[in-house]
């Protein structure tokens, strides 16, 4: 489960691509295909194994302006998803 201190890491087998208005991820193990909107594709630059969760949310809040505890229910959630989709370790 992804908590505040997790360092989630991108997956090595997953190759990411920036389309027109979305970003897509590419899972090679499954094929199975992600398009991220703008923050999404924020989110997914910054797990880069090194940053907990905390310190990910802290940067979204302080680039787009918004609440740090409602950033960080959503940025769970998505990390969540990333994880079922085995995009992240």
């Amino acid at each position: 489960m992804i908590n505040r201190e997790s360092c989630p890491k991108r997956g090595d087998q997953v190759i990411a691509q920036k389309a027109a208005n979305d970003f897509l991820l590419l899972n090679m193990e499954d094929g199975n295909y992600y398009s991220l909107n703008e923050i999404g594709s924020r989110i997914w630059e910054l797990c880069d194994g090194n940053r907990t969760v905390s310190q990910v949310v802290t940067t979204l809040a302080a680039e787009y302006e918004a609440p740090y505890a409602t950033l960080e229910n959503d940025v769970i959630e998505l990390l969540d998803d990333f994880r079922n989709g085995k995009l992240i370790a």
